[in-house]
This record gives structure tokens, sequence and C-alpha cells, in this order.
């Protein structure tokens, strides 16, 4: 079953008051899947759920909201939109744990205005999956590919390491688990259509990553210049 889509945004004109606001994007719509999607109720066909960040609004459309998606039955696009405020605070000024703090109460006015039929377990249950997100570390390494790199008689993973600060495509070999930095990407965002690699190739020492976005060249890596 597709992945529900947990999002926020902004405008483009208001970028410049959130940087790194796309480094936390992406990484919350990794974390939480695991941690909120089972209790979403799937007969709603919700694809995507967001809010948008509008610093000109004085407080959150709370009601505007609920009556968006009090008992309806389909969605629009299957998608459910916030629209909350941020007006008075200064995000490029916020420490991490203010900007998860934020972040994370967002959601959960968002989730505690969405009627009880669109769960499949107590809402509470959701506010305190969020409640834990806010309080871990947001980082997450994932494996890329089930299949292992042979390369010189070695066996490697091929992972990227996501934070809030940046991402790493790396190799990791099996032998001793020394990590060979492939590429980083400071901007953690791309790497949801810049590093989406479907496989892997290894011609002698190239190494190259066929990408899904068919416009975009592969990634290639000269491997005698990286593991040595």
């Amino acid at each position: 079953m597709k992945n529900i889509w947990f999002t926020m945004y902004v405008l483009p004109k208001h970028n410049d008051k959130y940087i790194r606001l796309g480094n936390y994007r992406t990484l919350l719509e990794i974390l939480m899947i695991p941690a909120i999607q089972n209790k979403i109720n799937r007969n709603k066909k919700a694809q995507k759920i967001m809010f948008c960040l509008i610093p000109e609004m004085d407080e959150d459309l709370i009601d505007s909201f609920r009556s968006n998606y009090f008992n309806k039955e389909r969605l629009n696009g299957g998608i459910i939109n916030f629209n909350a405020t941020s007006k008075g605070i200064n995000w490029n000024s916020y420490t991490d744990q203010e900007r998860k703090d934020f972040l994370i109460e967002k959601w959960k006015v968002l989730f505690a205005n969405l009627s009880d039929d669109y769960f499949v377990v107590d809402k509470s249950e959701i506010i305190d999956s969020l409640e834990k997100l806010r309080k871990e570390d947001w980082k997450q390494t994932s494996l890329l590919f089930k299949k292992r790199l042979k390369y010189n008689r070695e066996a490697y993973s091929v992972v990227m390491d996501i934070s809030v600060e940046r991402a790493k495509l790396a190799l990791v070999r099996d032998s001793d688990e020394k990590c060979f930095v492939l590429k980083e990407y400071e901007e953690v965002w791309r790497i949801m259509t810049d590093a989406n690699f479907k496989n892997f190739k290894l011609d002698g020492d190239i190494l190259s990553f066929e990408n899904k976005t068919f416009f975009l060249e592969p990634e290639v890596f000269d491997l005698r210049e990286l593991i040595k």
C-alpha cells in the first residue's frame, strides 16, 4: 500500500524566513510514516496530509479546517490541508529543539481537529506518537538496496544517512563498518528527487546509480578515489 505523504510548505516568497525548513520537512516525512501512518483510516483515501505556514495570519484556521473535513467521505484530490499561522515566530533564530517543538505543535493541532473517523485508534495515540518524535533525535539511516556492492573482495551496504543538517550517500563496509561518503546533500529535500535511485551498477572501479527520475543522469563515482 502506498505511503501517506506527511508534509508542510510555505509560499516561495517566504523561503528566506525559514532556512532549512525543507530539511526538517523531508526528515519528518520519513519519520512520520512509521510513527503515524498505520493509525490513519485508509478508507478515507488520504494521500497527502499537510499544513501551510502563513505568517500573515493571526491564528490557525481551525474552524474552516474542521468544516472542510468533518464527516467527509471523499477528499478533494486525497489531500488534507491545514492553514497554520507562523506570525510572530523567528524560525531562523530558533534552536533545533525550538524548531522541532514548533512543527510538532502544528501537527498536533492538525490531528486534534480531524474528526475521529479519520483514525483507526484513539486520537490520543496520534498525539502520543508526536510527543515521542518531539523528544527523539531527528536522524535516519536507511539501506537503499537489499543487495550488497562487491568491490575488491569486500562487501558494502549502500546507505543514506539523513539529519536536519545534511544527507550523506555512503558505502558502509561489512567487515569493519567503515563508512565511505560518496556525496553530501546540504539541501536534504533534494534526496527525494536527485537521489531517488532504483539500482546501481559496478563497471570495474566505476560505480553508477540510476535515478528513478527519468530526466536525471546517473550519479557516477570512481571507487579508486574513494576507497583506499
